[in-house]
């Protein structure tokens, strides 16, 4: 991933633990969708954190993140007045369930740091709606607390986004039950791409069921709006056949 690019950095703390590695298209796709936030407003800068090591497998920082198909991405943020505020830079910022910043308790940050930060839900959620729909990735996971979540959905469906993204939306965005709760980023995980299959990629956890052809049968590569439409996502727990 590089340092910087347009709409998004990998702040310092990130960038010295060195979990700056991923497949190709995972990170096309984020340096895409910051790119087309920033685009719609200039001040909108994402943070970008762990990626895998260089080689793959664990890290000491996570079980996860072993095979340059995870991602974690540090959230948007606003002032009291609306106003886009610049990444945290050595520490992610937690976030209640209405959005207000909070301390756990222990934090490297003094109040002033953190108290008058906002979760942005428009800025977030324009965000998740462009990777949702970009085609060349196929989204398994997006975790994320599940306060913030609704509010994410609550805004999606206030602002009449299409239907489509808002159940893709609602199937992929999980609060996971056996970590964190991801209060205080995005933790994106994508399939294994059929190339990646073929050379002994293995995705663990649910195949959703508008994935299940393409994992069967070797299918379509990219993501197609129009199938999410026929087929509205239900997790179906199955390896690969």
């Amino acid at each position: 991933m590089p340092e910087d690019g347009p709409g998004f950095e990998v702040p310092k703390e990130w960038r010295l633990r060195g979990n700056v590695y991923g497949v190709e298209e995972l990170i096309d796709a984020v340096a895409r969708a910051a790119r087309a936030v920033h685009a719609s407003d200039a001040d909108a800068l994402l943070g970008i954190a762990d990626l895998s090591p260089l080689a793959g497998g664990r890290s000491r920082w996570h079980h996860s993140h072993q095979s340059g198909r995870d991602i974690d991405l540090i959230f948007y943020a606003v002032d009291a007045k609306g106003s886009p505020l610049a990444p945290p830079t050595i520490e992610m910022i937690h976030y209640d369930s209405e959005g207000k910043a909070y301390a756990p308790r222990r934090t490297v940050y003094e109040e002033a740091e953190w108290e008058e930060r906002r979760f942005d839900v428009d800025r977030n959620w324009r965000l998740l709606e462009e990777l949702l729909g970009d085609p060349s990735i196929r989204i398994q996971w997006v975790f994320v607390s599940a306060a913030l979540r609704q509010l994410l959905l609550d805004h999606a469906i206030a602002s009449e986004r299409p239907k489509w993204v808002i159940e893709y939306a609602e199937e992929v965005l999980r609060q996971p039950a056996d970590a964190p709760p991801h209060d205080d980023h995005f933790h994106l995980r994508i399939y294994c791409s059929r190339a990646d299959r073929f050379h002994g990629c293995l995705d663990r956890g649910p195949v959703w069921h508008h994935e299940k052809k393409s994992f069967k049968y070797g299918g379509a590569e990219l993501y197609d709006p129009v199938r999410w439409r026929m087929a509205i996502a239900t997790p179906v727990l199955a390896g690969l056949h």
